[in-house]
């Protein structure tokens, strides 16, 4: 498979609209080192799509009077399970160019399949499909190449629902460096929970095949709950129902109330450990089902809410904890050599120390650009080493 992603843009949608107007780019195919469509679930899309998820598009809106010779702060919109890079866009379901009137920035809307925006665990093997990877090593890199975005976390923001609202506060744990607030509506943020993953069994995937057992260091590396410390510098907004109905036609959606009573108990679990680890929450419970009605409000109420406020920059003490191979946090990079992590890695910076718990070798490159490589546990200065 060709190396890196091949960038090919060539649907706009004509809208209705004044010329100066929010518009819509679709980026038809991208192509990834750690995707294979062949070989990954997919959901349909409607006929008005103008790319068939399997070539992994990416729907980019426009704001009003947009021009690339200006700066726009950024919203990654994540989709849910049975949904495409298309359903935030389409009319019958998120209808964004109403439910996001006038927003001030770029959105951009990924394909995700049904793979849960992780790299699965697949007994141990990891690898394909890599969710995880495909977004934030190669989409983000892609989109900050090809469009004008602002520099700085405060100018970076991601939201989604359900399976995305799960990867929206996962994927903020594992760049807290460049998102500075994160939304999430309807998010599974508590995975390791008997219920989750009996419910997760339900929808065509296998709890352990994606993210190995459920007491597992895996598991526990991409369960927002225990990630909580990741988000001590980044402002969150949670909204999810309580899984009544709250109008006439949700009567008859059994599976919306009863997914939306256990994500209900997920978020009262997620958001006063995150509260405790330092975060700032913006928590939104209310009556409602799982459904796009109450969605598409949350992400009004969320836009309402700010996800340009000013966040910190580049605080000197902090707490980052991963499983993945390769990673990223406060200008770190992180890589381990030889085998990947074989339990939840954890890297604490205070002041000009740094130390790390875990096992296994790591190669460490601090924002000035010095590197280390370290057995861990270690603790030392951030820039011991010479420069390479």
């Amino acid at each position: 498979m060709k190396r890196g992603i091949v960038f090919c843009v060539l649907a706009v949608v004509a809208l209705v609209a004044p010329a100066n107007a929010a518009r819509l780019v679709t980026w038809k195919h991208t192509s990834s080192r750690f995707v294979r469509p062949a070989e990954s679930p997919f959901n349909s899309v409607p006929p008005e799509a103008p790319a068939k998820p399997q070539s992994l598009p990416v729907n980019v809106l426009l704001p009003d009077g947009y021009t690339p010779r200006k700066r726009y702060p950024v919203l990654y919109l994540m989709h849910g399970h049975g949904d495409s890079y298309w359903s935030w866009f389409a009319p019958k379901n998120g209808d964004l160019l109403r439910t996001a009137a006038g927003f001030p920035g770029i959105v951009v809307m990924p394909e995700g399949g049904q793979g849960w925006f992780a790299d699965w665990w697949n007994g141990g093997r990891r690898g394909s499909p890599g969710w995880e990877s495909y977004h934030l090593r190669e989409l983000i890199p892609l989109v900050e190449r090809r469009l004008p975005i602002r520099r700085g976390r405060r100018w970076h923001a991601i939201a989604g629902l359900s399976m995305g609202g799960e990867a929206t506060v996962y994927y903020a744990a594992q760049r807290p460096g460049y998102f500075g607030s994160a939304a999430a509506f309807s998010p599974p943020v508590a995975i390791q929970r008997s219920e989750w993953k009996a419910g997760f069994n339900t929808q065509g995937q296998d709890f352990d095949t994606v993210f190995g057992p459920l007491d597992g260091f895996y598991a526990t590396g991409h369960n927002p709950l225990k990630l909580v410390a990741n988000l001590r510098w980044t402002r969150l907004f949670v909204g999810v129902g309580d899984g009544t109905p709250a109008s006439p036609d949700d009567l008859d959606n059994v599976f919306g109330q009863v997914a939306e009573r256990e994500l209900r108990s997920q978020a009262d679990e997620f958001v006063p450990a995150a509260r405790s680890a330092g975060a700032d929450v913006t928590y939104d419970p209310r009556p409602g089902v799982h459904d796009w009605p109450y969605w598409r409000q949350y992400l009004k109420d969320a836009i309402a809410w700010g996800f340009f406020r000013p966040v910190a920059v580049a605080p000197r003490s902090w707490t980052f904890s991963t499983v993945a191979r390769r990673s990223e946090a406060w200008g770190f990079t992180f890589k381990f050599v030889g085998a990947p992590p074989a339990v939840l890695e954890t890297f604490r910076r205070s002041g000009g120390r740094i130390s790390a718990t875990g096992s296994g070798r790591v190669l460490v490159r601090a924002p000035s650009g010095c590197r280390f490589e370290a057995k861990l546990p270690f603790r030392r200065n951030v820039c011991v080493a010479r420069r390479r």
